[in-house]
């Protein structure tokens, strides 16, 4: 199985960062060089390897392993090195994070009082500096169309698609439904790849049946913090599906710069 890295922090940063920022201007977020680098690496590897598939999905074992982030900066890579017409899919109904990580606040990190970085901050999805509007959810639905719920971004060829808000009581068949595989058909009808981003395996067996609209997926672990069993159990959960790789997120490495810089870095 192919492991990826995603790192915390650039050292030293080789490229240059990434912006992803939707066309109204009111929905921002930057990829660090070396992430955009890591994920650079792992779509060059899918692609020699067999292909990249046309729908991909990120999943984690439990929540907060950084699915969203990972998704849309793949998503943003992706679309930034080809011609491909590439859509970030949030069928995470159950925590839903595609509009707090664009907004420009949520981008933010706050700092102590030494000036050392601490943990992005996560926006709940109550604030009301971010943007509302339709998300697959009301397009299910059909109180809204799918050109009215997708997000445009300064990228003509990458599109987002937030999940919207569904009834937790709905979820379920939601999930299982024909309407949304229906749905996500006619999407690979409009787009080269698909980023699928699915709830956490272990908080919701709904996501086993989101995964299954795949046609492969990629585990994101946070180093350091998701249990190693937490971790068979997902891809357990997951077996008749076919998993691409790892995502190690938030890694910190400490080789020393001066060997950084024999290291090929894509």
């Amino acid at each position: 199985m192919l492991k990826f890295f995603q790192r915390a922090k650039a050292s030293p940063a080789y490229g240059t960062p990434l912006v992803l920022r939707a066309t109204t201007g009111s929905l921002s977020q930057t990829f660090d060089a070396s992430i955009v680098n890591s994920f650079r690496h792992m779509a060059t590897n899918l692609d020699f390897n067999g292909g990249l598939p046309g729908c991909i999905a990120f999943i984690a074992a439990l929540s907060g392993e950084g699915v969203t982030y990972t998704s849309l900066a793949f998503g943003t890579t992706l679309a930034t090195d080809t011609t491909a017409r590439v859509c970030v899919v949030e069928l995470n109904w159950w925590s839903p994070g595609m509009l707090a990580q664009l907004s420009q606040q949520g981008a933010l990190q706050a700092k102590d009082r030494g000036g050392r970085r601490r943990k992005q901050a996560q926006p709940s999805s109550g604030r009301t500096d971010i943007p509302a509007g339709p998300g697959l959810a009301q397009v299910l639905g059909g109180t809204a169309t799918l050109d009215e719920a997708i997000i445009t971004t300064e990228q003509p060829n990458l599109h987002l698609l937030p999940a919207g808000e569904l009834p937790i009581a709905s979820r379920p068949l939601m999930a299982r439904s024909k309407a949304l595989r229906e749905l996500i058909g006619q999407l690979q009808q409009r787009y080269d790849h698909l980023i699928l981003d699915i709830p956490a395996i272990l908080t919701t067996s709904d996501a086993i049946a989101l995964t299954a609209l795949s046609d492969a997926c990629v585990l994101v672990v946070r180093q350091g913090v998701t249990p190693t069993p937490s971790v068979k159990r997902a891809l357990d959960d997951v077996r008749n599906e076919k998993v691409l790789g790892v995502v190690l997120n938030q890694v910190q490495l400490k080789t020393p710069q001066f060997i950084h810089t024999l290291i090929p870095q894509e």
